[in-house]
This record gives structure tokens, sequence and C-alpha cells, in this order.
């Protein structure tokens, strides 16, 4: 019998599991992929890799989008210890004030969700490098560190962003986010810090935590309305365990699919498929949110960038210095300028992201062309689109039927095109003009809004970042309440990405780190 079962060590199953442990609990959890062992996990460069290995993703896959281009993408989310902390980008992006301000709303006037309430979180969380002031922490156990160096393309990026009117920021995580900058990272002395890392590996050799890893939860075991336990299966064998509380954190696309399969969900949609009612919760798997990503190529005139990094005979040296000096390419994540800007309004919030990657990239930004060139990686910050998750049938093995339904609202569309138009008007800047070739995509035969609109329904594809499935609010409709526990349900919480009333105007990797600190006080003050 355990104190607390954790179903999920991801970004935040991982923080969760370990700081119960630390406070003396007797904690289990439950990951439904392996151990973080590979050194392509640790690598920064890595994740380039482990965006194409079907071994550290689930391989779920979209409904086709009609109202992009009819067809269907891939979603992949981590599985492994670390979650997705383990296979992402590892870009430390807070967001903006408004973000969690409107978090506070959600949850009611007697919650404490607003950004002034989350800081205190962030700080513990991080250990900065070079950052010690009211908006960063210094003596977390997640090391941010700036790019060890900066490629010469993408230093003719961050002058152009200047030339073109953006200011250049020292700190987007700080007073304001607007400006061109260098990304924070959460890799510091060549070595990825992962949620696993951080909050996982220093508690796993003590008594009171058990960690096991390839173990699928089928459903959640209840008596009455309390969660009691967990069934999953594990080395081909079903199995059960107990707990007094039952904490998910499976991520936005698997916390909802284990609700749905336990009961709780949409009474309509769970009975067609047999699965007997406990609480008709209809939310659960609705307001899905994501954020769509749209690129423009442009094929550099000069040998700059690293696209020799990631082929033959280059890739192999760059591995072996790693291995050997923890040196060289391989030691950082090549993502080492982005911008947040306002194609509306100059000086008002931003509502585009762009990530400056010194490479010509695939849609999956897992593979890179042997061609020096940019990837401007953009995306609405606060997109309007809202998508949901449903079940396919009763089998816990079955992936989920996702509609992220991106840019499906004009206003997300119009927010896209104006990025695009802007990145445009970057490139035609002075230290930019002679360094690119003319753009590869969308092409300079693609003028028109028209024209751009239907590029971006082509080129649109998933940023990795879907929250909100199982929101947290004050209204009887929401998944769970402030205190993240799952109405209709007792002993029972959900405590991740999915929880978020809306998204973030960030990589959500942070918030999610961050929103799980604040779970973890939620339990510990109760």
């Amino acid at each position: 019998m355990y104190d607390f079962i954790v179903v999920g060590a991801g970004s935040a199953g991982s923080l969760v599991a370990g700081r119960l442990a630390e406070n003396g609990a007797n904690v289990l959890v439950l990951e439904a992929g392996g151990r973080d062992t590979s050194i392509l996990i640790h690598m920064p460069a890595g994740f380039q890799k482990l965006l194409v290995h079907g071994r550290f993703l689930f391989p779920y896959e979209t409904v086709p989008q009609s109202q992009l281009d009819g067809r269907a993408r891939s979603m992949l989310v981590g599985k492994g210890l670390g979650g997705s902390s383990s296979l992402n980008a590892m870009c430390w992006v807070v967001g903006q004030r408004r973000d969690y301000d409107t978090w506070q709303t959600a949850a009611g006037s007697a919650a404490k969700w607003s950004f002034d309430d989350l800081l205190p979180h962030f700080r513990k969380i991080e250990a900065n490098q070079l950052l010690d002031n009211e908006f960063h922490g210094s003596s977390g156990p997640v090391r941010v560190s700036f790019p060890p160096k900066i490629n010469p393309l993408n230093a003719a990026v961050i002058r152009a962003f200047q030339e073109a009117g953006l200011p250049f920021n020292a700190d987007y995580n700080g007073a304001q986010q607007r400006g061109v900058n260098l990304v924070q990272s959460n890799f510091s002395d060549a070595r990825r810090y992962s949620s696993a890392v951080a909050f996982l590996h220093p508690v796993e050799k003590r008594s009171n935590i058990v960690i096991d890893t390839r173990a699928l939860v089928h459903r959640l075991l209840f008596e009455g309305d309390r969660a009691i336990g967990v069934e999953y299966s594990q080395e081909g064998r079903l199995r059960q365990a107990r707990a007094n509380e039952v904490i998910v954190s499976a991520g936005a696309l698997n916390s909802p699919r284990i609700l749905m399969l336990s009961g709780i969900g949409p009474e309509e949609e769970l009975s067609k498929l047999g699965i007997r009612v406990r609480c008709n919760s209809t939310d659960v798997g609705s307001h899905l949110q994501d954020h769509a990503q749209v690129p423009i190529l442009a094929r550099c005139r000069h040998k700059w960038g690293y696209y020799r990094d990631s082929h033959g005979l280059r890739m192999l040296i760059n591995g072996l210095r790693y291995l050997l000096f923890r040196d060289g390419p391989a030691s950082g994540s090549g993502i080492e300028s982005s911008s947040y800007f306002n194609p509306d309004d100059s000086d008002g919030l931003p509502t585009i992201q762009s990530f400056h990657n010194p490479a010509l990239l695939s849609a999956s930004l897992g593979k890179a062309e042997a061609a020096p060139g940019m990837t401007f990686v953009n995306v609405v910050l606060q997109p309007q689109s809202r998508g949901q998750l449903r079940l396919r049938d009763a089998n816990p093995r079955s992936t989920p039927i996702i509609n992220p339904n991106w840019l499906s609202e004009s206003e997300d569309v119009r927010k896209m095109l104006g990025g695009l138009r802007y990145i445009r008007t970057v490139l035609e800047s002075p230290s930019l003009k002679d360094v690119f070739f003319p753009e590869l995509a969308p092409g300079t035969a693609v003028e028109s809004d028209q024209q751009l609109t239907d590029y971006i329904k082509s080129a649109a594809t998933t940023m990795w970042h879907p929250v909100g499935t199982c929101r947290m609010g004050s209204d009887e409709g929401s998944v769970v309440d402030a205190d993240l526990r799952v109405r209709g349900a007792r002993s029972l919480r959900v405590i991740d990405a999915s929880i978020m009333p809306n998204i973030v105007s960030a990589n959500t990797n942070a918030a999610t780190m961050a929103l799980a600190s604040k779970g973890v006080e939620l339990i510990l003050v109760h």
C-alpha cells in the first residue's frame, strides 16, 4: 500500500514523484516507456535524432485536418523517464504574466494561480547560470544556460531583427518578453537537465520510492467514488497497485485517455464504447490547445550553420568528440536565437514566437538537409483554435482519436500570416540581404494573402505543446478544481499540462514543471 501512485514520469510526474518522496511519502511511479539511459537523451544535440526514433515516442496521429489541407499529421509525445522533457529542444521559456493571470481567473478568486503565485515555483526549479534576479532562481535542480557559442548565421539574424526595429532582449523570461534574444535552455555542461534528471534520479535509490518502467496503465481502480489504485500491464502480466491517492501525470494526450478508460468523461461517448460511467465529466478530452508551427526556409550563400555537423563522417566525429570531451556541436542544441514580436503593434505584447534554426529542417525538425540555410519556425502564441481527444475503443493499447483543429479560427491564420510577412521583412534587412539565396519556402512566387494562407494550411503541424484536455476551473464543467482534484471523484488528482485553462505564450515545459511544483505544494498543505 502506497501513499501515492503517480501515473507518468514526464515533465510533471517526475517532479511530483520526486518532491513527494523527498517529503517522506511512500510513492509508486508507473511509466509506460523505458529508462532514460540513451546517450542521445543526455546529449543536447541528440534531440534531433530522438524526434524520429519511435522507441522514445507514443506513435500518435491526428485525424485528417479538414480546416488545413485535409492531411493527418503525426502528433508525437515523449515516452520514458522524463517524458517530453527528455527529448524536446530544451528551450526554457516562461511566457507572459497575462497567461498565468488568466489561470487565476479560471481557478477562482480564492485560488492562487496567478503569475505572482507561480513565480516562486519557477525560481525554486531553476538554476540559471548567468541571471540571478527576481525572475530567476540560482540554486534549483534544473540548470538553465545560454548557448555556449553563437553561429555566424545566428549572429547575422540577430542583427537583422534589430535593423527591422525589434530590440535585443537579454532576458525574455524577465520583465518583458518582446525582442530578439539568445535562447535560454535547460542544459549545462553539455548535459540535458530533464525533469527525470532533476527530480527523479536524485531520489531513486531511496527506500520510499519505486519506479516501474514499461508499465502501461489500463484503468484506475475505485471503491465507490474514491480512487484506490491502478491496474496496469508490465512484462506481459496484468498487475494492480493500491494507494491512498492517485495522481495522473500522463500528459495532455494520455491523462484524459486514462480518465475516460476509467469511466470519467463524456457519458454518451463512454457508454457507446461499453465503458461503465463513474462520472459524467463532459470536458475530459475537450479544449485541446496546441501551438501550430509554420516555417520559412532560406538557403545560405555561405558555409554557415550546422548543416555539415549532422551528416556522414562529420556527424561521427562530433559524436566521438562529445563522448570523449563533452565538447563540439553536439554539446549544444543548435537553437541559439529566437524572437518574440507583434506584427500588428510593434510595441505590444508579442503574438508570434520564432525560433531561428541554422539548418534547413524537415517538418519534424528531426532531419537537416546537407546544405547551408536557416529555418524560421513560427507559432501564434495565443491560438484561439480548440480541438479534442476521444477514445477509439475501450482497449488501453489503442491510440486515441486526436483532433487538434489547428488554425481553425480565422484570427489564428491572420496572425500567422502577419508573422510570416514580418520574417520576410527581416530577410530583407542589410545584415541578411546578401546572406541568403531567394526564399526556399514558401518561395518568392507566393506573395498574395491567399497564396500565403494556402501555404500556411499545407505546412502547419504541431509544435508538440498540447495542453488543456483536463482543464482546471471553478465552474462545474471543469475537469479539476483549483486544488487539481478531479471533480466527481475522491483521492484523485491530475497534475500535468492537461490542466492548463489556456496555453502559455511559450514552450510548455517550464510552465508544466511550475504547475507540478504548485500541485505538490497543494498536496502537502492538505
